[in-house]
């Protein structure tokens, strides 16, 4: 009813003055001819016409055939529904047909061009709208790979009062530490064995050396103690971010197969996505990880050596 009155509103005016004006007419016509008697003498009044009643007919047509010619919102296109996001199977469904054939070649080259490609880009800018500085996959990860709630929780554990409570530069050198172990366990399950020459000189070049300075050094000298806690639960730490990630590509892959589940792993999961296209350099070394073949190796390095 709104509506209908707010289109023909003029209408109504228009067509309630001509009932006025007509109805006065009828209303003058009936009326004694001494009526004017009764008026003031200096008040005039002027009779209504033919003519006149004629020219707001003449008026009302004129509106009426204006309304009829101008756009009305009855017949106005209906919007355009909100575009919503794709699913998970719709967006699988588009990356395979774009990339036929072998996603997971053997090394990584198709899953490269699929992460890079402006259709997977754009799912991820609408996927994740608050991390809008980015314009391809490594910078994403960048923005989205930072978890600090782990580090946070293993320096409160270990760095008690009086020692000042963890900051954020803490969490950067656990985080930088991290991506080190990751890398050297990774490099252990393609039988490449060096982890405790190079985790020796992490610790003795920066950003490491002047934060174990900072932060572990007592009035006597480095307490030893406290960096080795510190140290043997971070490798806990790396170990079980590393299972968590393994875990959730093998149940992709069970689930989807290998050729979709690494597909859902880029769209489910790109973190964990990112860290093995960083770290893995050979493809059937990635599935026996996915598999669980190296769940007993990750620490090996850490054990003395003939």
């Amino acid at each position: 009813m709104v509506y209908f009155r707010s289109q023909y509103q003029c209408l109504f005016n228009l067509l309630t003055f001509c009932v006025l004006l007509g109805g006065a007419a009828v209303c003058g016509c009936s009326e004694p001819q001494d009526r004017n008697a009764l008026a003031p003498a200096e008040t005039t009044t002027q009779s209504i016409t033919r003519e006149m009643v004629a020219e707001v007919l003449a008026n009302v047509q004129k509106n009426v055939l204006a309304m009829e010619s101008a756009p009305q919102f009855v017949d106005a296109a209906p919007m355009a529904p909100m575009q919503r996001l794709p699913t998970m199977a719709e967006m699988t469904a588009q990356l395979r047909l774009e990339f036929p054939g072998n996603v997971l070649d053997d090394d990584f080259t198709r899953i490269q061009d699929i992460i890079n490609s402006e259709t997977y880009i754009d799912f991820l800018k609408r996927t994740y709208p608050q991390e809008n500085q980015f314009q391809n996959f490594d910078e994403f990860w960048a923005l989205v790979s930072v978890d600090e709630e782990p580090y946070v929780e293993l320096l409160n554990t270990h760095l008690k009062p009086p020692r000042p409570a963890p900051t954020a530069e803490d969490v950067d050198i656990l985080r930088y530490m991290t991506l080190h172990h990751r890398t050297l366990n990774v490099r252990t399950y393609h039988g490449e064995n060096q982890g405790r020459e190079s985790t020796v000189d992490m610790m003795m070049n920066e950003p490491v050396n002047s934060w174990l300075e900072q932060r572990l050094f007592d009035a006597e000298g480095v307490n030893f103690l406290l960096w080795i806690k510190i140290l043997a639960y971070h490798l806990i730490l790396v170990e079980d971010l590393q299972e968590e990630d393994r875990a959730k590509i093998q149940a992709l892959f069970v689930e989807h197969g290998v050729q979709k589940g690494i597909l859902r792993v880029a769209l489910q999961e790109p973190v964990s996505l990112g860290y093995v296209l960083k770290d893995f350099t050979d493809v059937q070394v990635f599935r026996k990880w996915v598999n669980g073949e190296f769940s007993e190796i990750a620490s090996w390095w850490m054990l003395p050596q003939d």
